[in-house]
């Protein structure tokens, strides 16, 4: 059976999906099952000899989404190839597409705490407060996952080329069910990222919708979770 398009891109076979666009040029934006083209899934590989040799090639659609609404710039940075993200980016890939759930690909970027992938999505515009269909900001990930450094690239973006637009990350935006970032950093027991938010001005008060303080949650961890309420006390004192 012959090899598809995909298959090669997903299996880092430049020479056959230089073959394969020489014999049929429209296979450049063809899909698969899942609506992926050859790009979402060099992406997807790292496979950033064939990512540059897609780009180069007249027609290409950066931006295409699949069934779900992935472009090829969330799948790589979901990833983590930092380099294939800047391809992507210098390519004119848009960092503020969402999927079908809302997420960007900062979002997703937050998500796995990859923080030089983050930075440079924010350096080409990328928005830190975007909103997902829960609500959630890149900041809500980055605090579930306790990505210390993360935090603190969305607290302290880097500029965009406009200072007059230097973007400001919203600290106490609740999702759905009305938690903020630090709800979600304590009902993680993540200590140091709860800490971080608290000194950045995050409001240790704000109910969520069960009227539950942020400092109240009850997780799954256990001692765990004790330990990480003990931890910020002793840090930045009772709310």
């Amino acid at each position: 059976m012959s090899i598809t398009i995909q298959n090669a891109a997903l299996q880092n076979q430049a020479n056959v999906v230089r073959s394969l666009l020489n014999a049929e040029p429209a296979l450049l934006n063809s899909v698969d099952s899942d609506g992926r083209t050859a790009l979402h899934w060099a992406c997807s590989s790292g496979s950033l000899s064939i990512v540059r040799e897609l780009l180069a090639k007249d027609g290409v659609e950066v931006n295409k989404k699949d069934t779900a609404g992935w472009t090829a710039l969330m799948i790589a940075a979901s990833a983590g190839d930092g380099e294939v993200v800047k391809e992507m980016l210098g390519a004119g890939a848009d960092p503020n597409i969402s999927n079908d759930k809302g997420l960007t690909a900062l979002h997703y970027a937050a998500s796995k705490g990859r923080v030089e992938i983050g930075r440079v999505l924010i350096e080409r515009g990328a928005d830190i407060n975007a909103k997902d269909r829960a609500n959630q900001h890149p900041l809500h990930r980055a605090a579930t996952v306790g990505s210390a450094p993360f935090i603190s690239l969305l607290i302290n973006p880097p500029p965009t080329g406009d200072e007059t637009k230097r973007p400001k990350t919203r600290l106490n935006t609740q999702d759905r069910i009305g938690n903020t970032p630090l709800h979600l950093a304590m009902e993680s027991a993540n200590a140091e990222a709860a800490v971080m938010l608290i000194e950045a001005g995050a409001d240790r008060t704000r109910l969520n919708s069960d009227g539950e303080a942020p400092e109240d949650m009850e997780g799954v961890r256990g001692r765990e979770q004790q330990r990480a309420k003990e931890y910020v006390i002793s840090r930045c004192g009772k709310p």
